[in-house]
């Protein structure tokens, strides 16, 4: 992946933000919170890219069997091939 990843400031802050408010963060964990928040965030972003570049090739690749012309004994080997990621 080569793409540079570009997180809007002003989303990002509103919604820490937001969260901060509602845990009721004090000031002295705000920016140890605030670190813990965009970990999460780029943790899901890029699991999130892991998975669907993961399904695009197990399950829309023209090489393969279509998810709706599998057995179900195919489909629990390919799921099991998956999990190994």
């Amino acid at each position: 992946m080569n793409e540079r990843t570009f997180i809007d400031p002003e989303k990002f802050a509103l919604s820490f933000a937001k969260s901060a408010l509602i845990k009721n963060v004090s000031n002295e964990e705000l920016t140890k919170n605030a670190k813990k928040f965009l970990l999460s965030y780029l943790t899901a972003y890029y699991l999130t890219i892991d998975f669907n570049s993961i399904e695009r090739e197990n399950f829309n690749s023209k090489n393969t069997k279509q998810f709706e012309d599998m057995t179900f004994e195919e489909l629990l080997n390919r799921v099991g091939k998956l999990n190994k990621y």
